[in-house]
């Protein structure tokens, strides 16, 4: 774990010097919460215009394993110091919706070994993983948001582009 931890503070300390707007999310934010036990790698997403900026901030820092790239959508993995980071600007859904990641989507930090990590919202994440399929993860999601007040009840439409589907509203409708 501390090799990671290294990579992470590594990574923030250039992200942050760079001024990109960032957040961690997925298994690693669900971990920071105490929702996960375990998680491999860091996901980071960044606003679709800061994603040439964060890319070379990363490349820089290692490896570059793959990049996916098409109208609107980004997606990168990384490999340094003994960790795998996932890169993500202008996320899209099966539904039609987009991710909105901007300036707002990190909402809190934390110190990793004395620098500040940007952390996204659980409600985005939520949100995101409904809109992918990843129920479990939604629920388990939820199930936290339920037991702990307060709960950002405008971050469940503001992360997305358009109107959410019934079933991810039928999912947040007893956390409003």
């Amino acid at each position: 774990m501390a090799l990671k931890e290294k990579a992470l503070k590594r990574m923030a300390e250039k992200l942050n010097a760079a001024g990109i707007h960032y957040s961690l999310g997925a298994s690693w934010l669900l971990c920071q919460k105490g929702i996960l036990d375990v998680y491999h790698d860091f996901d980071v997403v960044v606003p679709l215009e800061e994603e040439e900026e964060a890319d070379r901030v990363l490349r820089r820092l290692g490896m570059c394993s793959g990049v996916e790239m098409e109208e609107g959508l980004y997606r990168a993995s990384f490999h340094f110091d003994g960790a795998d980071i996932d890169l993500s600007a202008g996320m899209c859904f099966d539904c039609g919706l987009r991710a909105v990641v901007n300036e707002h989507t990190a909402v809190e930090t934390v110190s990793v070994l004395g620098v500040p990590v940007a952390l996204g919202a659980l409600e985005d994440w939520l949100v995101w993983y409904a809109l992918y399929g990843r129920m479990q993860r939604a629920e388990a999601i939820h199930g936290y948001l339920k037991a702990h007040d307060p709960v950002r009840k405008e971050r469940f439409r503001a992360c997305v582009d358009g109107p959410l589907p019934e079933q991810v509203e039928a999912l947040i409708r007893d956390l409003e």
